[in-house]
């Protein structure tokens, strides 16, 4: 049986602050519920952003691998999307295993991303949850609480540096910065997975393993953490059509108990 439940960003109690934000105390790191909702960073991925569903590892073992220059010709495409500020909508659906917890949670929702670093993220449900970020900003709104959370990206250069790691498979701008990159082709699908090069990465993400047509569309990710946790995304009705800037331009409404943690 899968549950889904809230889990805040923060403890109200007062307790340790968990979730998107990054403490420069622990080098705790954001992720847009792209990847995202929400929970200690530890226990989900990405972005943002950047930014489930399950990776049949047999078809993968059939496929044929990508050379080398075949990879780099992929992601120089998949760059070239990007840098053209093509927008993606889609809705997703995901569903995330963690050693706390005996079923999985799931979620579902929408999602909006216009290159290089505005995010929307709708989750619905019982436990709603809206994740915003608009190049500068971050917010992340729980309406069933009537709270928001805050975040400067510019005045925390950690925030915006991991975020630009995190959703790098997303947008795949400088992608090889952070990455090794391996693929294979099956039928009309690419299969490419994302290995972290540094230490600071790797201490946040095992692998990321990202299916999307020849097209370019994607279809399903595959989060994995070094401590055993799991994330699988799906998206259906995919779409690149422009999005306009109001989708990123997010007020909480009246009567919402606005914070700013850790006095970003």
């Amino acid at each position: 049986m899968t549950k889904t439940i809230p889990i805040p960003l923060s403890k109200r109690s007062g307790s340790r602050r968990t979730g998107i934000a990054v403490s420069a105390r622990n080098n705790q790191l954001p992720i847009t519920n792209h990847q995202s909702h929400l929970v200690p960073v530890r226990h989900h991925f990405g972005p943002v952003l950047i930014v489930l569903a399950t990776v049949f590892f047999a078809t993968v073992l059939q496929a044929a691998p990508l050379s080398q220059d075949e990879i780099t010709d992929l992601v120089k495409r998949l760059e070239a999307v990007y840098q053209n500020r093509t927008s993606l909508q889609a809705n997703f659906r995901e569903e995330r295993h963690m050693a706390i917890l005996k079923d999985p949670v799931v979620n579902q929702g929408k999602i909006w991303f216009t290159p290089p670093d505005k995010i929307r993220r709708e989750i619905t449900g019982n436990s709603p949850s809206t994740t915003v970020i608009d190049g500068k900003k971050m917010t992340i709104f729980y309406p069933n609480l009537k709270t928001a959370e805050q975040y400067d990206l510019e005045k925390r250069p950690i925030i915006r540096q991991s975020l630009q790691a995190l959703t790098a498979g997303l947008n795949f701008q400088r992608v090889s910065d952070y990455y090794s990159i391996e693929g294979t082709k099956e039928d009309k699908s690419y299969v490419i997975t994302l290995t972290p090069k540094t230490a600071s990465i790797r201490r946040l993400v095992k692998s990321l393993t990202l299916t999307m047509q020849t097209d370019l569309t994607p279809e399903k990710v595959d989060f994995q953490s070094p401590r055993g946790e799991r994330v699988f995304i799906s998206y259906s009705d995919v779409k690149r059509d422009p999005v306009p800037d109001s989708e990123y331009d997010f007020t909480p409404p009246a009567g919402t108990n606005v914070t700013n943690p850790f006095g970003s």
